[in-house]
Parts: structure tokens; sequence; C-alpha cells
């Protein structure tokens, strides 16, 4: 859904968030556990003083523990979020109910973001059926499949207004690399309304190695060292104490 406006710019990555970025928004943050978290977006957002932020992460990590401690968060749609062990903030929101967490099963939150990339209201899935996913998710639904009749569940499209990704290239075209598991930046990047791509360095062009086109890229900053603590292999690894100083 972005308007392809990717190419490297000097603007600071402050500025491009407090333009895309409104209290209240829902946005996605890319990477997985603790490979290729946007940290250093999630904290210019917390330096912004945002309220009442959805967010939307796969599996979270570092970015949701200091959003949390940031007061930032109304609301998290994740399939899990942990550090190096426990994530002590998000034990705290899910003990005491606030913020709210909705509870997706990886696979459900792909298909949704899948519904979203592709423009629909809702997809039907056959997985989880049989489980307590949409007793406790209002964005499933156990329903009949039209043509057979067999029982699937409809899974409502989540469209972020924003999704930061960060990456270990972009081109000079806004063109992004990405070295290893692309986890669902992929399907983020066709879903959000806006895409903005943090990154470590500017490459060379090779179009056919980029892991996400610059069609689909709003606005890219460069951030060296902008997933740490967490990872960005084989550039760095995981710092374990930064993640104990969240």
């Amino acid at each position: 859904m972005g308007a392809g406006a990717g190419r490297p710019t000097v603007a600071t990555l402050e500025s491009v968030l407090d333009d895309a970025v409104a209290d209240g928004a829902l946005v996605a943050f890319g990477g997985g556990e603790l490979r290729r978290k946007p940290v250093a977006a999630a904290r210019a957002l917390a330096g912004l003083g945002r309220r009442d932020l959805r967010i939307v992460t796969l599996l979270g990590s570092a970015e949701v523990e200091l959003l949390l401690g940031s007061g930032c968060v109304a609301e998290v749609h994740s399939a899990g979020v942990a550090l190096a062990g426990l994530a002590l903030r998000w034990r705290e929101a899910r003990q005491s109910g606030s913020p709210r967490a909705v509870e997706w099963s990886e696979g459900s939150l792909a298909v949704s973001l899948q519904a979203a990339a592709l423009g629909l209201d809702s997809f039907l899935w056959r997985g989880g059926i049989g489980t307590d996913l949409p007793a406790v998710n209002p964005w499933l639904k156990e329903t009949a499949d039209p043509h057979t009749g067999a029982p699937v569940i409809a899974v409502r499209a989540l469209v972020p207004d924003v999704a930061v990704i960060h990456a270990h290239g972009v081109d000079e075209d806004g063109n992004v690399y990405i070295d290893g598991d692309l986890v669902a930046d992929a399907l983020l990047a066709r879903a959000a309304r806006r895409v903005i791509v943090t990154y470590e360095r500017l490459v060379a062009s090779d179009p056919e190695r980029a892991a996400i086109s610059r069609l689909f890229v709003d606005d890219v900053v460069e951030a060296p060292g902008g997933a740490a603590p967490t990872s960005c292999l084989p550039l760095y690894d995981v710092d374990h104490e930064g993640l104990a100083a969240l």
C-alpha cells in the first residue's frame, strides 16, 4: 500500500515519525523476537510522547517493552512478547489487563496481514479450528465455508496505519535489502498505509536481490545500530546488557 516514495532521505527519524504517527495509531513493528526489531524507531516514538498507540508485532521483544515502559501503549496485537527470558512489563500488562492484549497465533496474525495486503475485509483460514483463539480474539470468527460448508475461521484484516521495518540496507532507489529471515516484513510492507524503513547502510542496487521493492516503501531513514539491543546479523548480535537496561 506504500506510495513508492522511498528514496533515501536526510530527514531525521523523529521528524518522519512525528509526521506519520498520531496518538492512537495502529503501528506495526517488523522483525521477530530478538532479530531486527526497529528499536530506534520505538525510542523515537517514546521521545515524541505518543499515547494510546495500538501495536502490532508478530513476535515482539524490546520495542514492546520500551513502549510499555514509556506509557505509549493502549493495545498490543501479538503472538508473543519475550526478551532473553521473561519480558517483565509485558507480563505485568497481561496480569493486570492493561494495556489490552489481543492474542493471536503466528499463523492467524500473518493471515490477517495477508487480508490487508490484498485489500480484503477478511480471509478464510482453516488453522485455529477447535482452539480457544476465536473466543479471546474478536478479529477471529468461526464460520462455514460458503462453498463446502466446512468449518473455517474468518480472519478480519489488520490494516496498520504505519509499519516500521529495520533492514540491513537500502539502495539509492529505495529498494530494501534484508539478510536472512524476513519474518512478516514483506507482508507488513504490503498491508500498511504508510511504510517506514530504517536501515544500517546504503548498498549497491541489485533489484533481483531486494527483499522489499521501493514501490511499497514511503520513507527510508539511515539508522546504524537501529535494531540494538536486538540483533542485526551479521552486523551485530543481541546485546544482553542492553536488553536488561530497557
